[in-house]
């Protein structure tokens, strides 16, 4: 608190661009890859399966590793966090465009994954750290617009790419941006958190990670092997389950269980959880449509996505500064209607349909998307001490990862099933209508049941 009564406003808006730039790269980065899936599939011989990996395991670790960082935030300081998890970040960068190996590439991605589901949730608890409590809308709505913007402009930076250059050109556009962000914070980020003896719990570490692992790489495995699939998911559940009764019974605990008995958290995680999954899934499906339905090439299919990261990137804020003022009914409300508003429309696209309709869907749908995810993320938060503000954007960062990834990774294996890519698209699309109908349900059941109380 004195710490930030001594920030300057000069000193916050440097803390705070060196963060959300940062935020933005590693965000941008998790769905850089998407647009040029079919183009890896082709030059590294692989199944379009196999390659959606190098998205889905990026937001897979992300979401692994998301639980790590609220006691990462208490063991070092600020500055020496940030520097070693952007540094990491830099290695995975650097091993990813040594070889065509799919499993090197595979594994830079996963190194720049484990840091960035740490430095996300770094970024978030640091700028409600910096700010006062009544800036919290307008901040929330600016990392919102990074969560959001970030993963809605890498698939355009990626067909403007691979259109002109090699796939290899993605990992080096990310390598010059992060070694940047990696000297402005080495010469401008003081330090705004002290260092704490804090005990890491590694059988909370083990246990998450395997056994979250195991649940969501059984996804893909089903459609080759269904029993070791089904004993996939059947271990990784219970060790999923021992994970999360260990931390009921930790002083520290990695993840704090007991803010799920918060009406308010619970509802807003699992909008939350939903609104992401319906951004990764539509930014997951729209390029692989234009490019293998319509018969487009990599460059506008990553184009197409652009007006939308615009509109989102426009809308964000806006939308961050009205909640402050009015609280979050209008915006969750006028979001839900233009999500499935934009539903329907996808239902009915085919061979003959335009790129300038898939566009202007989509810009419905980023508005949408735009006005929900920054107020569900900052509803959760609401109430919390600020001793558990770090946890409560830990399980944020970590369930809004796992279901990025879960969404992405079915929604892919759905829409590649049948016979027809356009059949499997409009499955796969009718799925995200019916997650778009279940957000519905959960933030009528907050705003018109608990907000009142709690709000």
């Amino acid at each position: 608190m004195q710490r930030r009564k001594r920030m300057t406003k000069k000193k916050r808006t440097v803390i705070a661009t060196i963060l959300l730039l940062t935020a933005f790269t590693a965000l941008l980065n998790q769905t850089v890859m998407i647009t040029a899936l079919p183009v890896m599939a082709r030059t590294l011989h692989i199944s379009l399966n196999l390659a959606q990996w190098l998205t889905a395991g990026y937001v897979l670790m992300i979401g692994l590793t998301t639980p790590l960082s609220a006691n990462l935030a208490e063991k070092f300081s600020s500055r020496q966090l940030f520097l070693g998890i952007v540094s990491l970040f830099i290695v995975g960068t650097i091993i990813g465009p040594l070889t065509n190996s799919f499993y090197i590439i595979l594994l830079g991605r996963l190194l720049q994954a484990m840091a960035g589901g740490v430095l996300i949730t770094f970024v978030m608890v640091s700028m409600l750290a910096i700010y006062p409590p009544q800036k919290r809308g307008t901040v929330m709505g600016f990392v919102s617009l990074v969560i959001s913007a970030g993963p809605a402009i890498g698939p355009s930076l990626s067909g403007l790419v691979i259109n002109y250059l090699s796939w290899k050109y993605l990992f080096y556009l990310v390598l010059v941006i992060m070694i940047c962000s990696l000297l402005a914070g080495f010469l401008w980020l003081p330090n705004y958190s002290e260092k704490q003896d804090v005990k890491i719990d590694f059988k909370s570490v083990i246990s998450s990670i395997v056994g979250m692992g195991l649940v969501f790489s059984s996804i893909t495995v089903f459609e080759q092997n269904f029993n070791v699939a089904l004993a996939m998911l059947v271990i990784g559940l219970a060790i999923t389950a021992y994970f999360l009764r260990r931390q009921t019974v930790l002083d520290k605990p990695l993840l704090n269980i007991r803010l799920f008995k918060r009406p308010s958290f619970l509802l807003m995680i699992i909008a939350t959880m939903l609104v992401f999954a319906i951004l990764m899934g539509t930014e997951a499906l729209i390029p692989i449509f234009i490019e293998n339905v319509i018969h487009q090439s990599s460059l506008l299919a990553g184009l197409a996505m652009l007006p939308g990261a615009v509109a989102n990137a426009i809308m964000a804020p806006l939308v961050g500064r009205y909640y402050d003022g009015h609280g979050p009914k209008l915006p969750i409300l006028s979001g839900l209607i233009l999500l499935i508003l934009s539903s329907i429309p996808f239902q009915t696209m085919n061979e003959q349909t335009s790129v300038m309709w898939i566009i202007t869907i989509y810009i419905v749908r980023m508005l949408g998307i735009s006005m929900i995810m920054s107020v569900t993320t900052t509803e959760s938060l609401k109430g919390l001490a600020t001793s558990q503000i770090g946890y409560g954007t830990a399980w944020n960062n970590t369930l809004r990862q796992i279901s990025g990834s879960a969404s992405n990774t079915i929604l892919i294996v759905i829409a590649s099933l049948p016979a027809s890519l356009m059949v499997g698209f409009h499955v796969a699309m009718s799925i995200i209508f019916g997650a778009t109908f279940l957000l519905l349900l959960v933030c009528s059941l907050y705003l018109f049941k608990f907000y009142t109380t709690e709000g």
